[in-house]
């Protein structure tokens, strides 16, 4: 349940900001809301729309690259859904050389 709390909170910010929700890191949008959930019960009912907005904004805050080339394929062990079949001994993903993946860095 608190999973698609979570995402649902996501896909609100994403609208708001006309992003596409899968551009946001639910990890971040996670722990906003974890630090955010105590403080929400000590805020008066009229001031809690806008809490809710400020922490839409934080949600939108951290962004992340478009996951079509993940490192990690996804896949299933048995044919029970429509994602492909992984292998059993499938190869080691290539190691990733930073001075590559990021260029800024020395």
């Amino acid at each position: 349940m608190a999973h698609f709390a979570v995402r649902a909170l996501m896909h609100e910010a994403a609208l708001k900001a006309n992003v596409d929700p899968d551009r946001l890191s639910f990890i971040h949008a996670a722990r906003v809301v974890r630090r955010k959930l105590p403080v929400f019960n000590a805020i008066p009912p009229v001031q809690r729309q806008a809490f809710h907005e400020r922490v839409l904004d934080e949600i939108m805050q951290e962004r992340v690259a478009c996951r079509r080339g993940r490192r990690n394929l996804r896949g299933v062990k048995r044919t029970m859904s429509n994602w492909p079949l992984r292998r059993r001994h499938a190869k080691p993903p290539r190691p990733v050389v930073i001075n590559q993946a990021i260029p800024n860095i020395k």
